[in-house]
């Protein structure tokens, strides 16, 4: 449920913001991030 959350508000959004700490994204930040990628949203 909170998957399709995140997805629906990455949807919304007009812009990503991503705070890196320490350079490590976990593999669920990665794919939203690439969700936010395919929808052509500036991260």
């Amino acid at each position: 449920m909170l998957d399709a959350m995140h997805r629906q508000r990455i949807y919304l959004s007009d812009e990503v913001f991503i705070i890196n700490v320490d350079n490590y994204i976990e593999k669920k930040k990665k794919k939203e991030i690439e969700y936010a990628q395919s929808l052509g949203k500036i991260i």
